[in-house]
């Protein structure tokens, strides 16, 4: 099993295989060497395989070990040494989840050994039933965490002996017993086993069945208190799964831990696809400006250059751009050093308006080039990057203006692309003036026309004015952008002509490697590419 992700969580306990493991060894130093390994693979309650062996150490037993394991000498003089019993137990090991009592001892064992003899230790999850009957178990219950006391209290069928297989199959009945403990505190998942012992807070944990019924499909999720007022609005590919984390340790955010105190309900909207379930989420944030989410709550807050009455372009605030706009950009800051760019590159070229410049980004990215190399003759280094950062923002917005303009003045369109991390199924997806109009997942080709039909039915419709932006936000207009370059995505309806009046910007950021670099690391370039990438059916 590899590493977990938040999309990953809620794997159910009696759907993950267990293999239990137990050593004997000469000691405890990490010098010591293996005597035996138990191991038995469990799956769902029931026992799959067992495996035992003895181990012919690099060195002599000591007599206080004998007497302790009744291991001698004698008995594993003809046994196989480490070396060549690893293969076999990495074998039966495979991707399952490891659980050990006192974890860090066998593991410690069995990864110096891998080391040693060249093996590669397969970096398994693993569970330790110390750490757990600590969490799970009170004093009262029991006065400590030996795996004897333990079996002795769960009254396991098999008694700890200091011999490596019964102490592995007492181990499988310890751990059977604190997961059935573990369920009466919404402890059901393999995720929520390996976050218990960080000890989420009980008020928080109790209200981990408030993901219990909510849908394992790609939507949006609000959570609310006893008055229906939204605190917070997420989305995932699985709202399920997705809410369960709030309630595990794995979610470490202060404010939200706070927010899951106040809240009593969980309302799940369900969605056809990932995209749509990204635009109403942007859509509820707006309307409820829920008090936790930091994001998207003020979509009219972000920046936009406009051509003044003298001859300079003026930073304004608004949910779009007019027609005459550069944008979107996320600080005053921003905006005001393209603005200054853009001023110097007029002053450079009085015969061309602002208007003219805009529309021709190569001419500021050839003026911006000049200066780079005259303030690198000059080591004004600083300055230089600070031209270069405002070219970037120059670029990128003139890039983002063109493309929303695009999508603004087609009527209707409708694409269609392969679902992510998904076979055999597909994502239609309509946009109407640059706003996102429905969508629908598909399994089977044939069934392409009626969506097709269906969608077009329902996408709202309007006539723009000439080069205006789409009437959405920037955050949804960029999602689509981002839509638009799905792999293997495909044109298969469209009711005007498409084309983008602003070629070039894209080209001198994709061309540019000094720029290149730092857009694709930015992550807030969405429209760079082509859109030849688009195929008709």
């Amino acid at each position: 099993m590899g590493q977990l992700c938040l999309d990953d969580l809620g794997t159910p306990l009696d759907q993950v295989t267990f293999v239990v493991v137990d050593l004997e060894t000469t000691g405890t130093h990490a010098s010591d060497a293996i005597t035996e390994i138990g191991a038995v693979k469990v799956r769902g309650g029931e026992i799959i395989g067992e495996f035992a062996t003895l181990v012919r150490p690099s060195h002599e037993i000591s007599p206080m070990i004998t007497v302790l394991t009744g291991i001698t000498n004698a008995m594993v003089a003809d046994s196989p040494s480490i070396e060549a019993v690893l293969p076999a137990f990495l074998e039966f090991l495979g991707s399952c989840v490891v659980v050990a009592h006192n974890a860090p001892f066998d593991v410690g064992f069995l990864k110096r050994a891998c080391l040693a003899h060249d093996y590669s230790w397969p970096q398994p999850v693993v569970v330790d039933t110390v750490r757990l009957a600590r969490s799970a178990l009170s004093k009262s219950d029991v006065p400590n965490a030996k795996l004897s006391t333990l079996a002795h209290f769960f009254q396991a069928p098999t008694q700890p002996t200091h011999r490596a297989l019964d102490d592995a199959r007492a181990t499988v009945h310890v751990l059977h017993c604190l997961f059935e403990r573990l369920g009466t505190l919404h402890v059901n998942t393999l995720e929520d086993v390996l976050t218990f012992s960080t000890k989420v807070p009980e008020p928080i944990r109790r209200k981990a069945s408030l993901a219990d019924g909510l849908p394992d499909t790609p939507g949006v999720y609000l959570f609310k208190d006893n008055d229906g007022t939204v605190h917070y609005i997420g989305t995932s590919k699985s709202i399920r799964r997705r809410v369960r984390s709030y309630f595990t340790a794995a979610e470490t955010r202060s404010r939200i831990k706070y927010m899951l105190t106040l809240c009593t309900q969980v309302v799940a909207i369900e969605c056809p696809t990932a995209l749509e379930a990204r635009i109403r989420e942007l859509r509820l944030i707006a309307e409820h400006q829920p008090e936790f989410n930091q994001r998207s709550k003020r979509p009219e807050r972000v920046y936009w250059l406009r051509a003044g009455t003298r001859g300079s372009l003026i930073a304004h605030r608004s949910l779009t751009g007019d027609t005459t706009s550069l944008g979107p950009f996320a600080s005053r800051r921003t905006a005001q050093d393209v603005s200054r760019l853009v001023s110097l590159v007029t002053r450079s070229t009085s015969e061309m308006s602002i208007s003219d410049i805009i529309s021709n980004p190569s001419i500021v990215a050839g003026f911006v080039f000049e200066q780079l190399h005259i303030l690198a003759e000059r080591q004004r280094y600083e300055q230089a990057a600070t031209l270069r950062d405002s070219l970037e923002s120059f670029l990128r917005a003139a890039t983002w203006t063109s493309q929303a303009r695009s999508l603004a003045s087609c009527s209707t369109m409708v694409t269609l692309a392969p679902t992510p991390h998904a076979t055999s199924s597909w994502d239609v997806v309509a946009i109407s003036n640059g706003r996102f109009g429905g969508s629908q997942r598909i399994h089977h080709r044939h069934a392409l026309d009626a969506t097709v039909d269906a969608l077009l039915a329902t996408t709202p419709y309007r006539h723009p004015h000439a080069d205006e932006l789409p009437c959405a936000s920037a955050e949804e207009t960029t999602a689509l952008m981002y839509w638009l370059q799905s792999p293997g995505i495909e044109l298969v309806h469209i009711d005007s002509d498409w084309m983008s009046p602003l070629p070039h910007a894209a080209s001198v950021l994709a061309n540019n490697p000094q720029l290149q670099l730092r857009v694709r690391n930015s992550g807030s370039n969405p429209a760079i590419q082509d859109r030849s990438r688009l195929t008709a059916v």
